[in-house]
Parts: structure tokens; C-alpha cells; sequence
């Protein structure tokens, strides 16, 4: 929907909880992707009765901004300035910025569907929502309280995400696993 009223973590876990709802499961295994991947952290230790394994892809404990990373503040602010500029633009030029980053390793066909699904996918205003709220991210804490067996993976060259982040949340779920992959695509293609 393009007429979001609140982007926020709650209300991501409120729309968790509306699709669990609606399938009708009582229990399943949780697949988190980017920054959906500490969304189902959070979604794992609140409903610690439905969840009965996570696999994180690409993941990250903690969102650019709550990082302290000056580097990692840099890169928010070119970010922002390039969605804001250029999101809904039928110039290719600022997608192209996340396209490459995103999906690097990807057939240009890839690529070229990557990019046009950004301009398709939201408007300018919620993009900028939506990435201020991933930024702030934080599940260091409850990743503690996660007690489900947990497999992380991790791309090794991911550009949007660094390994180290994949290996921050594995350490923090007791009994995680981490897996490294090779490759430098955010999503799996």
C-alpha cells in the first residue's frame, strides 16, 4: 500500500502477526531477509510458542545508524540523498546506486528487473520512511533471547550489508550456527 499511515517496528511485527493469523498456523519456521531478519528476532522472542526455528539471510543485528560507525553514517546520508533525489525517476542513474550494491553479481537481466521493481515497489516518501526505520534497528539485546535453533548465512562480499553484522547476530543467539557463502548479492538471486 502505498498510503501508509505508520512504518515503524511495530507495526512491521503487527503485520507478522496479521499474516500468522491469517494462515491459520500454529507453529512454523521463520525466514528473515535483510532487515527482516531482526524483525524475526523480535517476532521469535515475543511469540516464543508459534516460532520453532529461525533462518536469518543477510541479516543484521543492529541497523547503519545504530552501528557508531562514522563510515556506516556516511553511507546513510548518501543513501538517503540518492532515494530522495532519485527514487520514483525514470533515470536509472540513483537505482542504479542501490542496484549495485544490491545485486553485483547478478545477470544484467537481474539487474535491470531489480531495478525497475524499485521504482514500482513504493513511492519516494515511504522508501525514506522505511530506510530510517531499518537504520535504527536494534535487536542486540533480545537476539540473547532467542531460543529456537537458529542458522545464519551470510553472502561474503555482501556490499549492503557486512559479514561482520552476519556474524554479530549469530554470536548473539545462543546456539546459532553461521554459515558464509560465497558471493557478493545482498538478497538470493
Amino acid at each position: 500500500d502505498w498510503d501508509v499511515e505508520t512504518i515503524s517496528a511495530d507495526a512491521m511485527i503487527a503485520d507478522m502477526e496479521a499474516v500468522v493469523a491469517a494462515s491459520g498456523l500454529d507453529r512454523f519456521g521463520l525466514f528473515g531477509i535483510s532487515q527482516g531478519a531482526g524483525h524475526s528476532v523480535r517476532y521469535a522472542v515475543e511469540h516464543p510458542e508459534q516460532v520453532t526455528c529461525l533462518v536469518l539471510f543477510g541479516g543484521y543485528p543492529q541497523g547503519r545508524l545504530a552501528r557508531n560507525d562514522p563510515e556506516e553514517t556516511r553511507m546513510h546520508e548518501t543513501s538517503k540523498l540518492m532515494i530522495r533525489e532519485g527514487w520514483g525517476s525514470p533515470n536509472p542513474l540513483y537505482r542504479n546506486f542501490f542496484t549495485s550494491a544490491f545485486v553485483p553479481d547478478a545477470p544484467r537481466a537481474v539487474q535491470d528487473s531489480f531495478d525497475e521493481i524499485q521504482r514500482m515497489s513504493t513511492n519516494t516518501e515511504n522508501a525514506l520512511r522505511i530506510f530510517d526505520m531499518n537504520s535504527h534497528l536494534d535487536v542486540s539485546a533480545l537476539a540473547s533471547q532467542v531460543r529456537v535453533p537458529t542458522l545464519v548465512l551470510h553472502n561474503k562480499g555482501d556490499r549492503m550489508v557486512p559479514i561482520e553484522q552476519g556474524r554479530a547476530i549469530a554470536r548473539l543467539i545462543p546456539g546459532a550456527t553461521f554459515v558464509e557463502l560465497p558471493g557478493s548479492d545482498h538478497p538470493i538471486i
